[in-house]
This record gives structure tokens, C-alpha cells and sequence, in this order.
């Protein structure tokens, strides 16, 4: 009788696994919000598909056939790949913390596994000596048990070590000197005015041989660029593209960072259109009790008065103007402002940095201009912003369903003055760049499975690489080179 229901419990089992290979293998994105996976393009759907579809169908496989024919054998399988998934889950638990899907999940395995391993031990108790035997089956759950157990009899001395080693590892971490000479683009900041918990606010770094440059500093910036592996004390200069409360709303902690990371003797410069100089005095000012402080409480020395902040580098952009104008030349960067289309938001300009034969240019908050297409011709890599409009207006309907009558009005307005992803396409195209990412993306993207839905129809007007950026993407692009190569940093 108990033979039986176990026999039932792991055909149970059996047909668990071979729904959830089916959904990894045919539905990859419906189950990685469930399993805490973002895959990371192609490559990452890929894996969702081949190594968890796969090792969950051949765990249906030989779950199915165990029950069919009471063979503990073939039961031993599922069961000894469930133990060390279930041991993997205790490790998460040590070194990373719990979490709520992490327990569901742990919950769920601990159930099927001992449902599996009473059954195969049933079925093997008299046969031990057979090559799946009873000893090889419970084996991993001890060693689990018993690493759980030391774990938490010494988890001080153990939380203590491994703090030590990361510690050493973050302190240590040193992206600058590993990188070739070129032009290294990094995404501090993906995000946009509306909530994102992945995401900060605008900023990309911009590394040109071994100077460093930030474009916009949106709120949290300055901790993502440090997590990164990039420390703010590096900062050469800093170039707002307009004065956006989202833009400009991690400045003052840029600034900070910057100062307090290196001992500066001498601010930051903050380049950017007429009307940066107000921006910068503003922060200066706010921040004045807090440098007063940090000089106070660490000394002269680490914190030297006269590096505080930063120091306005204005250019000017008139009205109308379309045409470009070199803003700096340092170490053979050069780097060309130019005016983009933000009405009512006036002055509003993106840059274009060029090194060692290499182009980045980066459009800022902008409508369809030509004058972005004009700048970005023959560049490497174009980051635009992008807003797609059948998700904001859906945006929109649920705020006026909720009486939210200043969201609803937001909503509405904002597609006016910014480019949506098929627009950004065709401006790639014409300008024919190489690549195409997009940043500061409206609206927030939680799960890379539904990037499909924020391109729309992006893909059939710009025929290059597109890729939907992330907090800590990391494109390289060698100096005498057309290679483009990108990892994550975060």
C-alpha cells in the first residue's frame, strides 16, 4: 500500500517535470519571473531552453518510467539530481539570504525529493549493493545537512571570512587598468523618470583611453557607477545634455563621490548648455553644509576644501541652430555637442565622442531630429532614448480608470516630445551606425522577455544589432578596430 502511493507520488513528480521542460522549452519567459531568471538575450533564452527545459525533461523521463515499473534504479536518477538542486537551494540560502520564491521553491523540492527518495529507498531497501543503491542516494541530502548544520553552528566565523573576501575582491577591483585603448561605453543609469527597481537614472560613462567622462547624472548614478567597478574618483568631467529634474538629480552626489574618492584638489568640471552654471551653483549650494562636515570630520587632507563640487563649463546652443560644435579636445578625444528637438525644453543637445577611430553618440531626451541622424553618421554605437507609446497610453487608460487625472495628463503629453523605438530605428539606419542601444527607456521594462513589446516594430527599420540596455551593460570598442564586444557589470 505505501509502495503504491509513492509509486504515485513520483509519477506525480514525473508529470511536474515534463510541464514545467515543456513551458522552459516552448515558453522560457513565462517561467523565469518564477525562478528569478532575466536571460540575457538570445544566448540567455537559450539556456533557459537547452539546460533547464532539458534537465527537467530527462528528470520527467526517468521519474515516469520508475513509476510505470516500480524500478528504484531509474527513480534514483531524478531523485539524486533533485538532492543536489535541493543542496544548491540550502547554499542560496547561506551565502545569499532568503527570499520568498527561494523558499517556495526549496519548499516545493524538499517535498518531491523526499517523496522520491522513499520510494527508491523502498524499492532498493534489500537490493543496497546494486550500482543505484541506497547509500549513493542519500548521500547528497547528508552532506547537505551536515554543511547546513556546520553553517549555522559557525555562522559568524564563516559570514565573517566571506565578507573578508568580498571586501577584498570589491576594494581590489580595478576595470580601468584591464581595459585596451579605445572608447568603453557603460550604462550607470538605463532608467527614466518613472519607478524602476532595476533601473537608475540617466547616465553613461564614457571611457577614452584612460580618461573618464559621465553624460547626465539621474538619481542613484553615482552607486551604480561604483558597483560597477568604476569609482567616481576617476571622474575627468561631467556633460549634462539638459536640465531635466532626471538628468541632473544625482549631481550633487556625483560631485560628492568624485571628491570624496580621490582627494581632489580641484572640482569637477560640468559642461553642458547655457543655463549649467545656475545647475552646478544650485548643488554647490545645497551641498555646502555637508562639505563643511566631511572636511571637519576626516580632515584637509582626504577631503581637500577647494575640490568640492564642480565648476560650470558652458557652451552656448541657439535657438534653432542644427549644427554641431566641438565642446572639448583632450588627449585625442573629441567631443561634439549638438541640438536635439525637446520643446518646451530649451537648451536640449547629445554628444558625439570620438577616439582612436571609434564613435559613440549618445541622442539625450529627444524628439525625431535630424540633426541626431546627421552626427551619429558612420558612428559605432547610437544610445537613444526611446518611448513606446502603445505601452504608456495603456499607461494612460489605467490612470483615468483610477481618477489619477495628473497621470493620465502626463501620459499623454510625453510622446511629444521624445522619439519612440521605431523612430530611433530609422534614425540608425539613415545615419547607418553599426549599433543601436537604447537607454532611458519609457516605459520601465521589468523582464527582458518583454523587450519584444517596448521595440515594437524597431527591428524592421534598423538592420544592425539592437540591444535594450540594463543598468551595468558594457559595450568596448578597441582603438583601430570595428569590434564591438559587450558584458554586464551589475
Amino acid at each position: 500500500m505505501i509502495q503504491s502511493a509513492l509509486r504515485y507520488a513520483c509519477g506525480f513528480a514525473g508529470l511536474f517535470f515534463l510541464l514545467l521542460g515543456l513551458t522552459f522549452l516552448l515558453k522560457p519567459g513565462r517561467l523565469a519571473k518564477f525562478f528569478g531568471v532575466v536571460p540575457a538575450g538570445n544566448a540567455g533564452f537559450g539556456a533557459l531552453r537547452g539546460d533547464l527545459g532539458g534537465l527537467f525533461l530527462g528528470m520527467a523521463v526517468y521519474a515516469l518510467l520508475g513509476a510505470v515499473f516500480a524500478s528504484g534504479r531509474l527513480l534514483a536518477v531524478p531523485a539524486v539530481f533533485l538532492s543536489f538542486i535541493v543542496f544548491g537551494r540550502l547554499l542560496n540560502l547561506l551565502f545569499d539570504g532568503r527570499s520568498r520564491e527561494g523558499v517556495r521553491s526549496l519548499a516545493l523540492e524538499l517535498v518531491l525529493a523526499t517523496a522520491l527518495g522513499l520510494a527508491v529507498a523502498s524499492l532498493l531497501l534489500g537490493r543496497v549493493a546494486q550500482p543505484f543503491g541506497l547509500g549513493l542516494l542519500i548521500a547528497p541530502p547528508v552532506v547537505a545537512l551536515a554543511v547546513l548544520i556546520v553553517a549555522f553552528a559557525f555562522q559568524r566565523p564563516i559570514g565573517l571570512a566571506l565578507t573578508k573576501r568580498v571586501i577584498e575582491r570589491t576594494i581590489g577591483r580595478d576595470l580601468l587598468g584591464g581595459l585596451p585603448d579605445g572608447l568603453h561605453v557603460g550604462l550607470c543609469g538605463s532608467g527614466s523618470p518613472l519607478p524602476d527597481a532595476t533601473r537608475a537614472g540617466p547616465c553613461v560613462v564614457v571611457i577614452a583611453g584612460k580618461r573618464v567622462y559621465v553624460v547626465d547624472a539621474g538619481d542613484g548614478s553615482a552607486r551604480k557607477m561604483a558597483l560597477m567597478g568604476l569609482s567616481p574618483g576617476t571622474i575627468d568631467a561631467i556633460f549634462i545634455t539638459h536640465f531635466h529634474s532626471d538628468h541632473i538629480g544625482g549631481l550633487g552626489e556625483l560631485m560628492l563621490q568624485r571628491w570624496a574618492n580621490a582627494a581632489h584638489t580641484e572640482p569637477v568640471a560640468v559642461i553642458g548648455p547655457q543655463g549649467v552654471d545656475a545647475v552646478v551653483q544650485g548643488f554647490r549650494d545645497a551641498y555646502a553644509a555637508d562639505t563643511g562636515y566631511r572636511v571637519a570630520h576626516h580632515g584637509v587632507a582626504i577631503m581637500p576644501p577647494s575640490g568640492a563640487g564642480g565648476v560650470a563649463r558652458p557652451f552656448t546652443i541657439a535657438a534653432g541652430a542644427d549644427a554641431g560644435q566641438v565642446v572639448l579636445q583632450q588627449d585625442g578625444l573629441t567631443v561634439t555637442a549638438f541640438p536635439v528637438i525637446h520643446t518646451p525644453v530649451f537648451p536640449a543637445v547629445g554628444y558625439r565622442f570620438d577616439y582612436g577611430g571609434r564613435s559613440v553618440v549618445i541622442s539625450g531626451d529627444t524628439a525625431p531630429s535630424p540633426a541626431v541622424a546627421e552626427t551619429a553618421r558612420g558612428a559605432d554605437v547610437l544610445l537613444h532614448d526611446g518611448l513606446q507609446t502603445a505601452v504608456v497610453s495603456l499607461l494612460g487608460a489605467a490612470a483615468v480608470r483610477h481618477n489619477r487625472k495628473s497621470a493620465a495628463r502626463i501620459m499623454a503629453d510625453i510622446p511629444s516630445y521624445h522619439a519612440t523605438p521605431e523612430d530611433a530605428a530609422r534614425t540608425a539606419q539613415e545615419a547607418g551606425v553599426r549599433r543601436l542601444v537604447f537607454y532611458h527607456m519609457i516605459p520601465p521594462i521589468p523582464v527582458a522577455y518583454l523587450n519584444a513589446v517596448f521595440l515594437g516594430d524597431a527591428p524592421k527599420f534598423f538592420k544592425g544589432p539592437i540591444t535594450v540596455a540594463k543598468d551595468g551593460l558594457f559595450l568596448s570598442l578597441p582603438a583601430g578596430t570595428t569590434n564591438v564586444t559587450t558584458q554586464h557589470l551589475l
